[in-house]
């Protein structure tokens, strides 16, 4: 049977729709490893923790704990998803801010993986299976989490707050 042109166009398709999905499926694994070593050295407790779908207008869209639910990929050709931290005043009280991060992160040519806080300018790389490698994105993300609270971004009104790190 001749391969007509069209024949060659919808392979083409089918193959750049199987590299893709190929190339999602382990950034959503890549994901899952990037919440595993975040909550692992920060020791943020599970029901401390949540996760947020970032929708077109950066806002932040609480989703079912899979994180296939959170990530997307935007046109800056980086997977998009929000995380939630809740912290008290100590860990003995009741929870009291609920503070937001937009992390982003994508796979370059050479399978390379890069990490970056969406209001930052800077890329870390990552290694996947190498947890040391996330070390320095985690020491920045958490020193841009003090600095936050330091400079006294946001007027704190009733007890129960929330803090999108990034906004004024």
């Amino acid at each position: 049977m001749k391969t007509t042109k069209f024949h060659q166009l919808c392979n083409a398709y089918g193959n750049a729709q199987n590299n893709f999905e190929t190339y999602k499926t382990d950034c959503h694994i890549l994901s899952m490893e990037i919440v595993k070593e975040l909550k692992s050295y920060y020791e943020v407790p599970d029901t401390q923790f949540s996760l947020y779908k970032i929708n077109d207008q950066n806002g932040f869209e609480l989703v079912t704990p899979a994180l296939i639910h959170a990530i997307s990929i935007k046109q800056d050709y980086f997977w998009h998803f929000g995380i939630g931290l809740t912290v008290c005043k100590s860990p003995e009280t009741l929870p009291e801010e609920l503070i937001l991060i937009h992390l982003k992160f994508r796979k370059d040519e050479e399978n390379r993986n890069f990490i970056q806080y969406a209001y930052a300018d800077k890329e870390f790389e990552i290694v996947k299976g190498n947890s040391e490698s996330y070390h320095p994105f985690f020491n920045f993300l958490f020193d841009e989490i003090i600095n936050s609270y330091d400079a006294q971004l946001q007027k704190f009104v009733g007890e129960k707050t929330e803090r999108k790190l990034g906004y004024v």
